[in-house]
């Protein structure tokens, strides 16, 4: 999976991120056909929070790893909330600082990217296990 974010859509994905940290603990990620499924749900499994960002929302939109089979499930995991909340920690400073933000995922190496690309050369991330 790859995915290139810009502009105001950061921002966007980081409310995002921002409102499921309210609900749950982890993030289930879903790169499908139809856009990038974000969920979760609470530890007495009480609430559930979904948010599909369609392919539109991305620069580039890739959910399958190139050379894979088309007729394949993708590939679905869980990442820790907090992990993820590292890197959209503060929201003002993304829509100034950040021009466009990379989401890629490894199946091989099971290596889950976050990087964000800022508008003066710099680049912040992180990397989790999948």
């Amino acid at each position: 999976m790859k995915c290139i974010i810009t502009g105001g859509n950061v921002k966007a994905l980081g409310k995002a991120i921002h409102s499921l940290a309210r609900i749950g603990d982890e993030i289930y990620v879903e790169p499908l056909q139809k856009g990038l499924s974000l969920r979760t749900v609470n530890a007495s499994r009480s609430a559930y929070a979904c948010f599909l960002f369609a392919p539109l929302f991305f620069q580039h939109y890739q959910p399958k790893e190139s050379g894979s089979d088309p007729d394949t499930d993708a590939f679905r995991f869980k990442v820790l909330i907090k992990s993820f909340l590292a890197v959209f920690r503060s929201l003002p400073a993304l829509e100034k600082t950040v021009e466009k933000c990379l989401i890629s995922l490894s199946s091989r190496a099971s290596r889950f990217r976050v990087q964000l690309h800022c508008k003066y050369g710099e680049a912040l991330g992180r990397s989790v296990p999948a």
